[in-house]
């Protein structure tokens, strides 16, 4: 597979990588086929998170603490689930369905 370097970058978001307990805070990035975490605490690594565009099977927004539609939410076919929390979700939302459905059938 490419590097994330290697797509063109079509939006970027910081943001939070939320597992329900710990918090993990980076930058998601939309590329033409993947989306890409790429961690604050492990900027000099080889650390992230690449998710394929064609592996995921859901996207959704989610209330954080009812109050704020910041969350996202991207679940692949293998049923992994991971969930953002960014300032602006609902536009990174939006991108992102734009770009799944221009490499979907």
């Amino acid at each position: 597979m490419k590097k994330p370097d290697q797509f063109r970058l079509l939006y970027s978001s910081p943001a939070i990588l939320w597992d329900g307990f710990r918090q993990l805070s980076g930058i998601l990035e939309l590329h033409e086929e993947i989306i890409h975490f790429q961690l604050h605490d492990f900027a000099f690594s080889h650390l992230s998170l690449v998710i394929p565009l064609v592996e995921i099977d859901l996207v959704e927004e989610y209330l954080i603490f009812d109050l704020a539609k910041n969350g996202l939410l991207i679940l692949n076919k293998n049923g992994n689930r991971e969930l953002f929390v960014m300032t602006n979700g609902p536009a990174f939302l939006r991108k992102l369905r734009s770009q799944l459905a221009m490499i979907r059938p």
